[in-house]
This record gives C-alpha cells, sequence and structure tokens, in this order.
C-alpha cells in the first residue's frame, strides 16, 4: 500500500506554463482523504515552488534544490546541506575557462556573477531557465536575481545550496562534468540539456527522500515517486513501490523507472495517482 507520493515539479507536476493543472489538483487532494503523503521533489528553491503550489490550493512538505534543504508546510525547515565554500570554490575554478553562466541558490534567492545583458541573451535564446520561457518573462526572471561579482559572492559567507552551471553546448558540459566528477563530495545532476546541477554529496534527491520518510516511519515499499530528468535518478533509482517516469522523459529516466505515464501537459501524475492509490482496482491489489 502507498503511504507518500514524491513528485518532481518541472516536466512533472507542472505543466508548459508552470501551472498545475486541475486534474493533478483535485488528485493530490483526494490523497490526503486516503491518508496518503505528499511531498514536492524539486530543484526549485524553496520559493519558486511554493509558490505555483499554493497558486493551486496545494499545502505540502517541499524537498528543494535538489535535496539540499526541505521544509514542511508550515515553512519550517527539515533539512539544511549547503555546499562547503571550498567546493563552490573549486567549481568557479574548473568552470571558469568555459564561459558559462551561473545560477547560485542560497537562503535569500538567486545570484549570479554573469552580467544581465549575457542573462538576457541566454534567457531569449532558451538557453537558460528554458523550462520557464512560456512561464514568465525575463524582466521577472531578472527581478529575482542578485547580481553580484565573484569576489563579493566568495566574501559573503552565504551558504550555497546549489550552482546551476549553465551554457548552450552539451558537448561543454560533458568536458565540465569530466572535471568535476574527479571532485570529492560534489553530486552532480542535470535538468535540461543546456545545465548541470551542482549540490553536496549528500544533497540528493534520492537521500532527501529516504531520510524525509524515515523520520515519517514509510517504509520505501510505501513511497511512489514520479519524475522526468536526471536529477530526479536518485530518486527513481530507488527501491521502493512505484517508480514512475512521465512520457515527456528523457531516455535515461524511462529506462530507470518500473512505469512510463502520461506526459506532464498530459497530467501523467494525475493519471499515476488515480491509477495506482485511489481507484477501486488499486484499493484491492
Amino acid at each position: 500500500m502507498i503511504r507518500l507520493v514524491a513528485s518532481d515539479m518541472d516536466g512533472t507536476l507542472l505543466n508548459r506554463y508552470g501551472k498545475v493543472s486541475l486534474w493533478n489538483t483535485n488528485a493530490i487532494k483526494a490523497l490526503e482523504q486516503k491518508n496518503v503523503g505528499f511531498v514536492v521533489c524539486t530543484g526549485r528553491n524553496y520559493e519558486d515552488a511554493y509558490t505555483p503550489l499554493a497558486e493551486a490550493g496545494i499545502h505540502c512538505d517541499i524537498i528543494c534544490m535538489n535535496g539540499a534543504a526541505a521544509f514542511n508546510k508550515k515553512g519550517e525547515r527539515l533539512r539544511n546541506q549547503p555546499l562547503f565554500q571550498s567546493q563552490v570554490t573549486r567549481i568557479l575554478d574548473i568552470c571558469r575557462p568555459f564561459s558559462v553562466l551561473f545560477d547560485f541558490m542560497t537562503e535569500a534567492g538567486s545570484c549570479t556573477i554573469t552580467s544581465r545583458e549575457e542573462l538576457k541573451k541566454s534567457f531569449e535564446n532558451k538557453v537558460f531557465l528554458s523550462m520557464c520561457a512560456d512561464e514568465l518573462s525575463y524582466e521577472i526572471i531578472e527581478s529575482r536575481f542578485q547580481f553580484l561579482t565573484e569576489e563579493s559572492l566568495l566574501n559573503t559567507g552565504t551558504d550555497i545550496f546549489k550552482i546551476s552551471v549553465v551554457h548552450e553546448n552539451p558537448v561543454v558540459l560533458e568536458q565540465i562534468r569530466h572535471h568535476l566528477k574527479m571532485e570529492e563530495g560534489i553530486s552532480i545532476a542535470s535538468s535540461a540539456s543546456t545545465n548541470l546541477e551542482l549540490t553536496h554529496a549528500m544533497a540528493q534527491k534520492g537521500s532527501a527522500l529516504m531520510e524525509y520518510a524515515i523520520k515519517s516511519k514509510i517504509h520505501p515499499r510505501e513511497i511512489l515517486a514520479l519524475g522526468d530528468s536526471e536529477n530526479d535518478l536518485s530518486m527513481l533509482g530507488l527501491p521502493i513501490g512505484y517508480t514512475i517516469a512521465m512520457g515527456n522523459a528523457s531516455d535515461a529516466v524511462k529506462r530507470n523507472a518500473r512505469i512510463i505515464t502520461r506526459t506532464n501537459d498530459e497530467d501523467g501524475v494525475a493519471l499515476a495517482i488515480e491509477s495506482l492509490i485511489l481507484s477501486k482496482e488499486a484499493a484491492v491489489s
């Protein structure tokens, strides 16, 4: 019997416009009546995850920044695992020769050492935050960033939970990945062909979800997880009840999942929840 549903957001729970559909919303709310928990596992920061959920009337616990932090439905912190400053410095050293763009996720939101001009050009070309191109204007994106120099970034002492490294050429990103793999204690994932997402090795969706389940006294076989991209593999690779890939998921994710549902624009999350948990057939299985 499933007692917890864990869902990614972009490309999974959210449609192409960054919204939770009515069917998805109703399916999630129906879980509560079955005493089944629902938690989001996302690469977004807390605020960017909370907003579309609240708009849909969904109030749930949130594992964010690929597992670097977690919050309960009241907004109280449950988990905290930033990168070490030495790791941030090393990442900058490795990436510097490749002319990449950066998104540093901190407690106060996102900041970057990329210029406004570079950021705008990259967004307009659907390289930077390509998944938000239909959801938000560049002006909204820019307003969410604090623009810093590298020196001021390193000297503030602010915890950095996740670093997104962005480049239009996947070959360049593979070169960077190769160098980063030689560094201890850094987790490397991706949510698009144009980015790498870097966190502390202890900050992954899979490990954060298992920690959350243990604290909630939920057995792995009582968990259903859904995702679509590489940063979901640590979660979908767990020995849990159901691992579900979206119809729009990457081939690697589909190969690692037990079941494939419909796409995020076809309410694949709701279909999975209704078929495997809410239906009469699921109730007697």
